[in-house]
């Protein structure tokens, strides 16, 4: 049994990384020029990708990334060429047959991956933006979907006027940082990603209210948790429905909860609160023990 869950999750986990290279070159050459920084993330995720970096392409690219860093100098030329090898090691990827690029899953770390992407050099162009908002035009599921109907949303609304102010670009920038967790001021190449649906304005109550856990949690074991909630006059249940006051996530579920057995959970939770008007708020494990007696 745990080697057959084991060859689900690296299956699963392979999956994800392909998706995120296609959509993370993606989003390095959508302003037509691959900058010295976005190198630099590219070498480092590379790095970290453990599970595809035996592939062949996977180790081509690395190899040529290295060979470029090397000297501490990145040529103009350099540049260019990789721009033409990023758009022959997408279509490489797509050609490897046992990886399933068609999926609810696959959509969302292709998105995943495009915003890394963006944000790879720690800006966001205007022409970065109209392409985020292009891409997700031609993804009808993800728009109508929670994270990408937020940030479709927040990309309509910067463009509405026609103008791309910094502060714009700034607020859309940290709302890709809020959903991807790559948070490259703080040195985290592809990380924590729960911020985006936590709701920070609510009264905190406990007695009479109604919760559910999920993820995995610092305090312990989840019925311990379950145990102080009761002890506080809360209630709770093991399923998301509209009487639900409370989800609380739990800390140390934090990375990819998107793609994670509890990220459904989640989900479902956001899209009562978001597209059926609920009143249940998603709250973290902090917030929850900020509240409790």
């Amino acid at each position: 049994m745990e080697d057959k869950l084991y060859v689900f999750n690296y299956t699963q986990n392979r999956d994800k990384l392909f998706a995120n290279l296609i959509s993370i070159i993606d989003g390095i050459v959508a302003d037509g020029v691959v900058k010295n920084e976005e190198i630099l993330y590219l070498d480092t995720w590379l790095l970290e990708a453990e599970q595809i970096i035996r592939n062949g392409v996977i180790k081509s690219l690395s190899a040529r990334v290295s060979s470029i860093l090397a000297d501490g100098i990145i040529t103009s030329e350099e540049r260019e060429d990789l721009k033409q090898q990023l758009h022959a090691i997408q279509q490489d990827i797509l050609d490897i047959p046992e990886v399933d690029f068609y999926s609810v899953e696959s959509d969302l770390h292709l998105l995943n991956g495009l915003c890394k992407g963006l944000i790879s050099d720690r800006d966001l162009s205007d022409h970065e933006i109209r392409y985020l908002d292009w891409w997700l035009a031609q993804n009808g599921a993800l728009k109508k979907n929670y994270p990408g109907s937020h940030l479709y949303a927040l990309v309509k609304e910067i463009l509405n006027d026609g103008i791309i102010t910094p502060e714009e670009s700034e607020s859309l920038h940290k709302a890709l940082v809020d959903f991807t967790g790559c948070d490259l001021d703080s040195g985290v190449v592809d990380g924590l990603a729960t911020r985006l649906p936590i709701d920070s304005d609510f009264l905190p109550e406990v007695r009479g209210r109604v919760f559910c856990l999920t993820g995995i949690f610092m305090a312990g074991k989840r019925s311990i948790v379950e145990e102080r909630i009761k002890f506080a006059g809360g209630n709770v249940i093991d399923n998301i429905t509209k009487k639900l006051d409370y989800l609380v996530i739990g800390t140390l579920s934090s990375r990819d909860w998107k793609f994670s057995s509890h990220g459904r959970k989640i989900e479902k939770a956001i899209n009562y609160r978001d597209e059926e008007g609920a009143k249940l708020k998603i709250i973290s494990e902090e917030n929850l023990f900020e509240f409790l007696p």
